[in-house]
């Protein structure tokens, strides 16, 4: 890609939503290096000397499973000097075998790129869901079930924060506010040197 800003989005779109698997294998092998990696909430590719293959029959089976999808690319973000890129979409996707429409879900993907002889290429590709959404994705009807639940979680995390500080944990000083006079305090948050995370970067530790 010379523009990933401007293109990623008919990148997208053929690796995802195309009706023809030449044209999907060919995205792949147009726009990934060799030796990309892949994390999703069901599967993982890590890096190798020819992950790309392995990706590509993932993309493919992918496409097995619902011969029909829809995206919607909703919001692009680049990291130019870290070349990393931030796109947010709507899918609909519906495993083949079940008598149901398609629900709405939205993900996050992070595509960390290489910069090669002046054209960006995607060198990692991360796959972010809600739970919801996720659940929307493979079983739409058990959506309302989970969240629920999650409603649950929170309802139960209110009650808990209450009677644990009751007992005297992790409770604020009285009568410090943030700026919008709702709470916090601004002095507790340190930055680098940089006046930026003091932990900036790809944070490519955490994959070791």
């Amino acid at each position: 890609m010379q523009n990933p800003s401007e293109e990623v989005s008919s990148v997208i779109l053929q690796l995802a939503t195309t009706t023809s698997p030449d044209v999907q294998q060919a995205a792949v092998y147009k726009y990934m290096t060799p030796d990309v990696s892949f994390e999703h909430p069901v599967c993982s590719v890590r890096s190798s000397a020819n992950s790309r293959e392995k990706l590509l029959k993932i993309y493919q089976w992918y496409r097995v499973l619902s011969p029909h999808i829809d995206l919607k690319v909703e919001s692009v973000v680049l990291d130019r000097e870290n070349e990393v890129m931030y796109i947010e979409m709507i899918q609909w996707f519906k495993l083949f075998f079940l008598p149901i429409n398609p629900q709405p879900a939205r993900l996050v993907t992070r595509l960390q790129l290489r910069k090669v002889l002046g054209l960006y290429y995607i060198s990692r590709q991360e796959d972010f869901y809600h739970t919801v959404d996720f659940v929307r994705l493979l079983l739409p009807p058990l959506a309302p079930i989970f969240y629920i639940l999650l409603t649950f979680g929170a309802i139960f995390s209110f009650m808990g924060s209450v009677v644990a500080q009751q007992l005297g944990f992790w409770t604020p000083r009285s009568g410090e506010k943030g700026i919008d006079g709702e709470g916090g305090h601004d002095g507790d948050i340190k930055l680098g040197a940089n006046g930026r995370d003091p932990y900036p970067g790809d944070h490519t530790e955490l994959y070791d």
